[in-house]
């Protein structure tokens, strides 16, 4: 089941990064003090001291030992030199980004699930059947979806999404940019817009595009490459739609291989 997939993927990221939380009180800190810094106003140590978790004493000598070993910090407070701020260290907090993207994310890093997909289809509405059920199981999820295709594909594909009025809302559409690496950076902008609103980047599209383009097959490669990459760092969720009348069969089986995801999961056909 899923959600011990997300067990498993916690412990794992606690035992490889967090050792240092031996004690309830060591995360009891910990939260308080990312809480404050995240809300812009960095926790004092008397205000830790006024939340009755532990002695004087002994929050004390759990600060010390977390400040020894890296992960919070302390300064002289700016509007008062008398009072001392607590902050997470940069190291700590990238580190709980990484569970905040965890708990945020669909999928478990590790787990079975693709990311970089390639779907086959022999005619325009085996095409857009496939970009279709991909949009929809994304938007039913609440993912930011992106759509690259031609502007008569984005109308085909608006009017069979279901509840499509309320799509709109979730759903880019672009025709695409004249090179692959202004489309890689476009995406990149995309996937911080959406983490910034807590959501999962989704992006499909026909590969027709990047022949509207006069992109060569080698370019087209190459930038599939580049996607697949992109999608397992930035968790992205991919579908790329080659239509096999546009392509040779040893190009379309090229293009496949640019989908590692497909050494473990089935091609899409439509």
């Amino acid at each position: 089941m899923h959600i011990f997939e997300r067990m498993r993927a916690f412990r794992a990221l606690e035992n490889q990064h967090i050792p240092i939380l031996k004690t309830e009180l060591d995360r009891h800190l910990i939260g308080e003090i990312g809480y404050h810094q995240a809300k812009g106003r960095p926790v004092s140590v008397n205000q830790l001291f006024l939340l009755n978790i532990g002695s004087i004493a002994t929050i004390q000598r759990h600060l010390r030992r977390l400040r020894e070993l890296g992960a919070v910090q302390h300064r002289r407070a700016a509007s008062d030199r008398r009072t001392v701020e607590l902050t997470l260290s940069p190291k700590c907090a990238r580190i709980f980004t990484k569970y905040d993207s965890l708990i945020r994310s669909n999928a478990a890093p590790g787990s079975d699930r693709p990311r970089h997909l390639c779907g086959l289809c022999d005619s325009d509405a085996g095409g857009r059947n496939l970009l279709v059920k991909f949009l929809a199981d994304a938007l039913k999820r609440g993912d930011k979806c992106v759509l690259v295709a031609p502007a008569e594909v984005q109308n085909e594909v608006l009017a069979e999404l279901p509840d499509r009025r309320k799509a709109p809302r979730h759903l880019v559409l672009t025709e695409g940019y004249d090179s692959g690496e202004a489309q890689i950076a476009f995406y990149r902008r995309i996937a911080r817009e959406a983490k910034q609103t807590g959501q999962n980047l989704c992006v499909a599209g026909p590969a027709a595009w990047l022949l509207a383009r006069n992109i060569q097959v080698e370019a087209i490669l190459g930038y599939e490459k580049r996607v697949d990459a992109l999608a397992r760092q930035l968790s992205l969720r991919v579908l790329c739609v080659y239509d096999t009348r546009h392509f040779s069969s040893g190009d379309l089986l090229r293009a496949v291989k640019c989908h590692r995801d497909h050494l473990r999961h089935p091609i899409a056909l439509g």
